[in-house]
């Protein structure tokens, strides 16, 4: 063999070797890129933030249970309790048996039967005189009573209008049926929207109230959901905490509407991972479990085995969070053993993420391990006061759902009228709940200080 010819092939063997780890590297490219297409195939509401009605597939559901339906033996009995009667019917029996015995008296029972009156609308009529003055011809109409409005409705027909709408989630249109069929009130679908419109101002100021109530408030619990106005993305806030509620409809997710509903607040807030509460100072921020568990599942549903394995360990550390921290709210464990445990745990949670962070081919689990690393001090925050920072979000969850009911009946708002009247109806509904207050009897108070 000459010896051009050897280096010939020399050179296309070395060329057929670059040109294979070019592949190589490309094939890995590509299996990674696959894992991470397979990876977002799988989300789903338990590893993302995903809402439930997003799930492409659905578990089935539970096996159906041997028991019969309704309440098991030993369950606590609940009884609705007597009512006070408007009138009393007392039904006696024969004092002579039909064997012609003395029947002796032991006791009474007692059966309410309960009724509601036929509902007519009370309409009061006032006749305004009239006159015209001889010397200047001026026209002179007489005033209503102090307290009358011009408008239609007086103040109980406003409140029962508002609470069918804004409180129990009922369209115009059927608003309108409502006070048709049940209140013998017929009425156009304008005067239920100029009725909301009216009542609205009303709680114009309650609502401020309750906003600067929660800006003294120790800690605040803050979320958000989609919201539209004419077809136009806008944002649904709500902040929290277990005696207040405020929801805020605005077209903006950003740090502003922070700045314009709780600026310069220094108490604690509990959120999920959303940059957008960077606003807040990270020494008084908790981030919430719920949301890092999910995080968890969705590593331990990786198709990378590495990443999976890792998730693996830190879904089952997120569950011992919770266990020691129920543990801690029931007194089973004094304040020693609790914050041994947690921090045990937290040294553990370090040790996985930091792991993750390494992992090769994975750029998207390696990323947000890391983003989670950067923020690690926020999610521990709640070790400070155990007994009033909660772990999770779900309070602000819990409330905002009542919210997103309404979104989807309603098919959102066609007005910065309307988007007013949403967010004072639902925040006074949530609150007084939260309370055990009677939400109607709250909007029948705010909207009789001058009908």
């Amino acid at each position: 063999m000459t010896t051009a010819l050897q280096g010939k092939i020399v050179a296309e063997n070395a060329n057929l070797k670059e040109e294979i780890k070019a592949l190589s590297r490309e094939n890995d490219s590509l299996k990674a890129k696959i894992v991470e297409l397979e990876d977002k195939l799988g989300l789903n509401s338990q590893n993302s933030s995903l809402p439930p009605s997003r799930d492409i597939y659905r578990k089935k559901g539970k096996k159906k249970s041997d028991k019969n339906p309704g309440g098991q033996p030993g369950h606590k009995a609940h009884k609705r309790e007597l009512m006070a009667a408007d009138e009393v019917v007392s039904c006696i029996i024969d004092k002579i048996c039909m064997c012609e015995s003395k029947v002796i008296l032991e006791d009474e029972i007692v059966h309410q039967k309960v009724e509601l009156p036929e509902i007519k609308p009370i309409v009061t009529e006032y006749r305004l005189q009239r006159g015209r003055c001889r010397v200047c011809n001026k026209r002179i109409t007489a005033n209503l009573p102090q307290g009358v409005t011009r408008d239609l409705l007086g103040s109980n027909a406003k409140t029962i209008i508002s609470s069918l709408s804004g409180f129990f989630i009922n369209s115009k249109r059927e608003v309108q049926q409502i006070l048709s069929s049940i209140f013998n009130l017929n009425i156009s679908l304008g005067l239920v929207s100029n009725t909301e419109r009216r009542v609205s101002k009303k709680c114009a100021s309650e609502y401020e109230r309750m906003k600067e109530e929660l800006q003294g408030s120790e800690y605040l619990h803050i979320d958000e959901t989609g919201h539209k106005n004419q077809g136009k993305r806008g944002w649904s806030w709500v902040i929290t905490n277990k005696a207040l509620k405020l929801l805020k409809v605005t077209e903006s997710r950003g740090k502003k509407v922070l700045k314009s509903l709780l600026p310069e607040y220094d108490g604690i807030v509990v959120s999920d991972r959303y940059a957008v509460y960077n606003y807040f100072n990270r020494e008084n921020r908790q981030i919430c479990w719920a949301h890092l568990a999910r995080d968890f599942e969705r590593f331990a549903h990786s198709k990378n085995v590495e990443v999976s394995k890792i998730g693996q360990a830190l879904k089952s550390l997120s569950n011992k969070v919770f266990v020691v921290d129920k543990a801690k709210k029931q007194n089973l464990i004094d304040n020693l053993r609790f914050y041994r445990l947690m921090r045990k745990i937290r040294k553990r949670v370090k040790h996985f993420l930091r792991k993750m962070t390494r992992v090769v081919n994975s750029t998207q689990a390696s990323r947000m391990a890391a983003k989670m690393l950067r923020s690690e001090d926020m999610m521990w925050k709640f070790l400070r006061k155990p007994e009033v920072i909660e772990t999770t979000n779900n309070l602000a969850e819990r409330q905002i759902r009542r919210y997103v009911i309404y979104r989807k009946n309603s098919f959102f708002t066609w007005s910065e009228r309307g988007e007013r009247f949403v967010e004072r109806m639902l925040s006074i509904f949530l609150t007084s709940r939260l309370n055990g207050q009677n939400p109607f009897q709250k909007l029948q108070n705010l909207v009789a200080v001058t009908a």
